[in-house]
């Protein structure tokens, strides 16, 4: 089977059953590109600093750099398309269909059954990446203080990447 190919279906099932967002989708992707060896958990969790420094959204751009990383562009533009068909198709139901019926108890129940998942799929996501990015007491400060910051002062994440490269250039 083509490697072309192989991206495609795995990123089409990533987008088809990754609900919640780009960080849910992380815990998906990591556990594809471990089990199909495209690449170190090293390597991903750089991918992720990238995906997070760039425009757009995160599943999106993780799709292209890990699409580039194992076939070039054309594994850039399979992955990427394929990670974001699925949500294009969804979306387009969802319109027709399930805002129709919003107010019903029945999908109010699904929609309060997701959220708590959703969390369970970031929180897995963190873990395992945090596991790999938290290297020593600096990377866990810094870990610690970006997560103080945006809970409770709200502060954007534009400013903590960049304060968090200065800590990378000043104790790395």
């Amino acid at each position: 089977m083509s490697i072309l190919f192989q991206m495609f279906s795995a990123f089409f099932t990533i987008g088809l059953f990754a609900f919640g967002g780009g960080y849910a989708v992380l815990s998906f992707l990591q556990q594809e590109v471990e089990r199909r060896g495209w690449m170190t958990t090293e390597r991903f969790v750089d991918f992720i600093a990238i995906s997070q420094s760039t425009p757009g959204p995160i599943a999106i751009n993780m799709a292209t750099f890990v699409g580039y990383e194992v076939a070039g562009v054309p594994g850039a533009l399979a992955a990427t398309l394929a990670v974001a068909l699925p949500g294009i198709i969804l979306i387009m139901i969802f319109a027709l269909f399930v805002f129709h019926f919003y107010e019903r108890p029945a999908v109010q129940a699904v929609f309060l059954g997701l959220r708590p998942a959703v969390v369970g799929l970031v929180a897995a996501a963190a873990w395992q990446i945090g596991k790999v990015a938290v290297v020593n007491w600096v990377a866990g400060g810094v870990s610690i203080v970006c997560i103080l910051l945006i809970a409770k002062w709200k502060v954007s994440p534009v400013i903590l990447v960049i304060g968090s490269a200065i800590a990378g250039i000043l104790f790395f």
